[in-house]
């Protein structure tokens, strides 16, 4: 018996292993490509949203209304969020600048200086941040012509590693002009390929965070714009 070699093999049959051999390492290639962009990786995706609103309702009022009734649980409301618990942690009032505190208090026209912190407990209602609280700190800054609230986590929550919104509000004319912030980041589970879907996500949810905060403000500060003096909320979350 004789021993074929490759110069024995007809020229037909060597093209036909020569495509096979190829479509294997093809398949193998794409199989290992399809791998690669399928399986899941930790990705961190950040979305940043900033929005600047008029409220028909001059900035006296709005700081009234915004101080003594419960803005806070209608603004979480709107980012998707619901207000567990609330407690003030430190508050200091300045009256140097005001000679009649309490009638200008009363006539919603203070010249006060008030710093306040508060500790939030939200619940959060999105299964894929893998967390049921988030626990926050509010920093609140409220002088005669300007106000600025900070709300920012405290420590990560499930996927959640960082949230943080503001509001400045300022007068403009017989209105008031307020900027809205919302900023976060997610530590998302996505198959590469799907990389660029997930920061289009968590960058509406910043939008949508922002849009839902603006419309909160806006119903919230109508509901009591028409009321000649605005009484302190004492209801709600303690």
């Amino acid at each position: 018996m004789t021993n074929n070699t490759v110069a024995d093999i007809p020229p037909k049959s060597t093209t036909r292993l020569t495509i096979l051999a190829i479509v294997a390492v093809l398949v193998i290639l794409g199989a290992v490509v399809a791998w690669v962009l399928l399986k899941p990786i930790d990705h961190l995706a950040s979305g940043k949203k900033d929005d600047t609103i008029i409220i028909d309702c001059d900035f006296d009022k709005f700081r009234q209304i915004m101080v003594r009734k419960n803005a806070t649980a209608a603004i979480l409301g709107q980012s998707g969020m619901r207000l567990i618990s609330d407690r003030l942690q430190d508050v200091q009032v300045d009256l140097s600048k005001d000679d009649r505190p309490i009638l200008n208090a009363i006539r919603g026209r203070s010249k006060s200086d008030v710093n306040a912190i508060k500790h939030l407990t939200v619940s959060l209602n999105d299964p894929t941040l893998h967390a049921d609280e988030l626990q926050l700190r509010q920093v609140a800054e409220i002088e005669p012509g300007l106000m600025y609230v900070r709300t920012s986590s405290l420590r990560e929550a499930g996927r959640l590693l960082n949230y943080e919104t503001t509001l400045t509000a300022k007068p403009s004319g017989e209105k008031t002009e307020v900027q809205l912030s919302v900023e976060l980041t997610v530590n998302t589970s996505v198959p590469k390929l799907f990389v660029s879907h997930a920061e289009r996500e968590v960058q509406r949810a910043a939008d949508d965070a922002v849009a839902g905060q603006a419309k909160s403000i806006r119903d919230f500060v109508t509901q009591y714009a028409d009321q000649r003096l605005i009484l302190p909320e004492f209801r709600g979350v303690k």
